[in-house]
């Protein structure tokens, strides 16, 4: 199963809110092969971002070497990706970050992992698992 992680089930789970449990057990599951999981860079882009706001430049750094080591895998972006999140934005009142990750997903044919309701506007074109 291929899953995409959106940035809300990132930081749910970094930051030990509710679902986090549920984004660890598919991070256990990804160490040992069973699923695989994916994250684009324009959505760690936005986790690291929080993080900053939240903790300061340098605790933020130390945060992204950690994500680094999970068993995620960044989707870098390619054109056919912006391409696909911006025809995306212009047809859902969504975020562009989060048309990045159904993009990425539709791309992947996978589901993507998010506890953010804007996603319900995506669910006729994406599969969801929800936190």
């Amino acid at each position: 199963m291929k899953i995409v992680v959106d940035a809300h089930a990132l930081l749910r789970f970094l930051q030990d809110e509710e679902g986090a449990e549920i984004v660890e057990q598919y991070l256990k599951k990804a160490r040992i092969g069973e699923v695989n999981l994916y994250m684009s860079e324009i959505n760690l882009g936005e986790v690291y971002c929080m993080t900053v706001r939240r903790l300061g430049v340098e605790p933020a750094r130390v945060k992204l070497n950690e994500i680094r080591q999970l068993s995620l895998e960044l989707v870098p972006m390619l054109w056919s990706l912006v391409q696909s999140a911006a025809e995306l934005k212009a047809e859902y009142a969504v975020s562009y970050a989060d048309c990045f990750a159904a993009a990425t997903a539709i791309d992947m044919e996978a589901v993507v992992m998010t506890g953010d309701p804007e996603f319900k506007k995506l669910s006729r074109v994406i599969e969801i698992i929800w936190l």
